[in-house]
């Protein structure tokens, strides 16, 4: 058993206390030999699903943790990354209890155990991340996947969060994160295009087509993905009493490990809200594709965000703020039309405290292309051609 051998992570200051007691208690006993985390305790972890998007996020940072040859230099990424998810963890169960977290290692972030699956090691990482930034603040109650409506038989979000403000009054706060399982595909090896709006079916086949001609990879958008974890969330959670203003449902959306790096997160954020046909705009739209009706009652906000290379090694939510390509790699959409605008016109920060974030206005309707060919005024030509047909084939609704 793992437990009988040696912690082979160095842990100098004993930097990585906590995950050495995990291996010794025995609660790494099943993970899988190619698990992340046990390749990089055992430092030879040099590549990982998503590898290839994530460093293209910030190529300054990528050249202090990569080799020439595009493969992590396995002892910084892993002793950084060991130390770091070792004080998350820590943090973690000083927050919510040993029970708890120890019951998060063995049965989410083992991802399947014997049957290892990566892409269910980061949504794990991706709960680990936003917990910790949330823990980090002051609370006067926390829970653990607590139950929204008592006696009731439903799935649990991933934490509440409970503060009270001078006058008594109380904030509550319920997360819910959400991560994507997406094919992995080389950032060097095809030619992709994205329209990141509802097409008509007529369209579809329409723009695929047309990008065949071009030698372009059509990729469908992943609109359904979306709605089921909308569905998801709003199973989750309950409706809000009047004043919503101290209830407040998040859905946090790691959209990093699609096609395109960095800013890859646009595609979820024009689904969601572009002005023509996004799902959370346009309620007519959403409902179309099998969106409950909940949704829009329960949840106050959605974010939708892109994950850093570094984000990843330290563990840290914050590196979402870096500034590269369209701005920090987020946005907040806040459903609860009340709060948008108070939060916009500055009648209310509770929002504002609560994530560090601000609203944002509606996105326009876009595409992204992807395209490995040096000559970029041709790509240029294929990329404004492509954009151009698809927005002739988009799905109108009228409400807004």
């Amino acid at each position: 058993m793992r437990h009988e051998q040696c912690f082979p992570c160095s842990n100098v200051h004993g930097l990585c206390d906590y995950l050495e007691n995990a291996w010794t208690t025995g609660l790494l006993d099943e993970y899988a030999d190619e698990h992340f985390l046990i390749k990089a305790i055992e430092n030879r972890l040099s590549s990982f699903l998503g590898f290839q998007q994530m460093i293209y996020n910030d190529p300054r940072f990528f050249e202090r943790f990569a080799t020439s040859a595009n493969i992590i230099n396995d002892s910084s990424f892993n002793v950084n990354f060991c130390i770091n998810i070792s004080l998350r963890l820590s943090l973690l169960e000083r927050v919510f209890g040993k029970n708890q977290i120890d019951r998060f290692i063995t049965d989410q972030l083992s991802a399947g155990k014997s049957h290892y699956d990566e892409n269910t090691f980061f949504e794990a990482m991706s709960e680990i991340s936003v917990l910790t930034f949330y823990s980090g603040h002051k609370w006067d109650k926390v829970f653990y996947e607590p139950p929204v409506e008592l006696g009731k038989m439903k799935k649990n979000p991933e934490a509440r969060f409970v503060k009270v403000y001078p006058g008594n009054r109380t904030v509550t706060v319920n997360i819910e994160v959400k991560c994507p399982k997406f094919p992995e595909i080389r950032q060097d090896s095809r030619n992709i295009f994205i329209p990141a709006y509802l097409l008509t079916e007529e369209g579809r086949a329409a723009v695929r087509n047309e990008c065949s001609r071009h030698g372009v990879h059509y990729c469908a958008p992943r609109v359904l993905k979306l709605k089921e974890f909308l569905n998801s969330a709003a199973d989750k959670f309950s409706i809000p009493d009047a004043n919503t203003f101290n209830l407040l449902y998040l859905l946090y959306i790691n959209w990093t490990y699609s096609d395109f790096p960095s800013n890859g997160f646009l595609e979820a954020w024009s689904l969601l809200t572009n002005k023509i046909n996004g799902l959370l705009t346009h309620p007519a739209a959403a409902l179309s594709l099998g969106v409950k009706p909940d949704v829009f009652d329960k949840i106050t906000a959605v974010i939708v965000y892109t994950e850093a290379f570094e984000g990843l090694m330290f563990s840290d939510f914050r590196y979402i703020w870096q500034r590269n390509g369209c701005g920090p790699r987020f946005r907040m959409w806040v459903l609860n039309e009340d709060l948008r605008k108070a939060e916009q016109e500055n009648k209310s920060n509770i929002l504002f405290q609560i994530t560090h974030m601000n609203p944002d206005n509606l996105s326009r309707a876009i595409c992204l292309m992807d395209h490995n060919d040096t000559d970029r005024v041709k790509v240029r030509e294929i990329g404004n051609f492509l954009t151009d047909f698809a927005s002739c084939h988009a799905e109108y609704f009228m409400d807004i």
